[in-house]
């Protein structure tokens, strides 16, 4: 079996106590900041609010970019659980990989957030997940499921493979690029097997995927050096 590494305890239980212990010490300064008895408050109050309204939506991103699985139970139950059905369609079929094969997921790699990476000796596969049921279709050039446009998980995609090009090329001396994969785990079928060279397909291909179609031949020693690099610097 694939070795397994992510941070679903956190994400599936909601907003970890560091992220909750900073709203309420920005809470409490907002507090602060509001009832400062300032002689001439009245005259400050648009600027005011307009202030603490800026410090809000900031902190709100910074944490929803750390932790968006956490938010998502909150703010939108309905997503999240969809979102949670899909992780475990897709780690269930990439569990049948043998232990040659690392799969680590939900973690953000600098300051892109990761669903799924997949390291082994065919190769890097850098894995998103698409829980629409909409039909998927090619529209002026934009992949579509129904009508929503696709093009920032695709982009994300790319961003991803081509950052893991460069830390492999300036760590290991290694050209090598990861190849894209979008799993749609809520269509019966898929119509469109490739994309921009994102290949796309169902849950129950994507071992078999990765087993048989065989990108680069990857040493052993790089494929578990950057493993535990990762491994590291984002699970630790």
């Amino acid at each position: 079996m694939a070795h397994i590494v992510g941070y679903r305890k956190e994400s599936f239980k909601g907003i970890p106590t560091s992220h909750i212990f900073l709203i309420i010490i920005v809470t409490v300064a907002l507090i602060g900041f509001m009832l400062n008895p300032a002689d001439n408050w009245k005259d400050n109050i648009l600027s005011m609010l307009g202030t603490v309204a800026v410090i809000v939506v900031i902190v709100g991103f910074a944490l929803n970019k750390v932790n968006p699985m956490g938010w998502k139970r909150l703010f939108k139950k309905a997503e999240f659980e969809r979102l949670v059905q899909a992780d475990h369609t897709i780690l269930a079929s990439l569990q049948s990989l043998n232990n040659d094969h690392y799969v680590m997921y939900d973690f953000n790699f600098e300051l892109l957030h990761v669903e799924f990476l997949v390291l082994g000796p065919q190769g890097i596969f850098v894995v998103g997940k698409l829980t629409s049921s909409e039909p998927l279709r090619v529209d002026a050039g934009t992949l579509m499921a129904g009508n929503e446009p696709l093009s920032k998980q695709t982009g994300n995609l790319w961003r991803i493979c081509h950052l893991i090009n460069i830390v492999l090329k300036k760590g290991y001396k290694e050209e090598i690029m990861p190849q894209p994969v979008l799993v749609a785990t809520h269509c019966d079928s898929v119509a469109i097997a490739e994309y921009d060279g994102i290949a796309i397909m169902g849950p129950g291909d994507i071992a078999s995927h990765i087993q048989h179609h065989a990108q680069n031949d990857i040493q052993r020693e790089v494929v578990q050096g950057f493993a535990g690099y990762l491994h590291k610097r984002y699970f630790k």
